[in-house]
């Protein structure tokens, strides 16, 4: 039988290219540690300047946009497109986000939306969707008004599928936007 030599283990005084290699590594690492330090900061002021451009560019886009006038000196198809311009300009000017943010704040569960459609003339909005009862709609109706964003909302026009499982409502509904204080 083949005899197996012990094994002396000296923690205290290591040797070898281990042991020279160490200080080295670890001014490495400290280098390292503060060059990723210095990239976090860049880094972090770029997207403070970011952010900074998307502040201005929503506040830039809340900016009613006035209207184009017409002059008396100008031809018939000038003023034709100036009405043009004008719808384009006031479709623009509808606060989308805020309106996006009331309707879905008013948490329809049993309410499924299909269509919104804003008119910015009329500053009205009419919603269509389907819904799971007709006390569903009238309870919807009740939360959109709550979020204080749309008020005078009415219901335009109902259909209940008889025939269908379920009896589900089809609605219209019209509501009236109210600019952010």
């Amino acid at each position: 039988m083949a005899r197996i030599s012990s094994i002396e283990l000296d923690f205290l005084h290591p040797t070898g290219r281990a042991s020279r290699l160490a200080p080295w590594l670890l001014i490495a690492g400290v280098i390292m540690g503060g060059l990723a330090v210095l990239e976090q900061r860049n880094v972090a002021s770029q997207v403070r300047a970011r952010e900074a451009d998307i502040e201005e560019m929503q506040s830039m886009s809340r900016r009613a946009r006035p209207a184009i006038e017409a002059r008396a000196t100008d031809t018939p198809e000038l003023r034709e497109q100036i009405k043009k311009a004008n719808v384009v300009l006031a479709q623009m000017n509808v606060p989308w986000s805020e309106l996006f943010e009331a309707i879905e704040s008013a948490d329809a569960r049993s309410v499924a939306l299909l269509q919104v459609q804003p008119d910015a003339r009329s500053r009205s909005v009419t919603l269509a969707g389907a819904a799971r009862s007709m006390s569903a709609v009238l309870d919807y109706m009740t939360r959109l008004e709550r979020t204080g964003r749309l008020e005078h909302v009415v219901l335009a026009s109902h259909e209940i599928k008889t025939k269908e499982p379920g009896r589900p409502v089809e609605f219209q509904l019209v509501a009236r936007w109210v600019e952010a204080p």
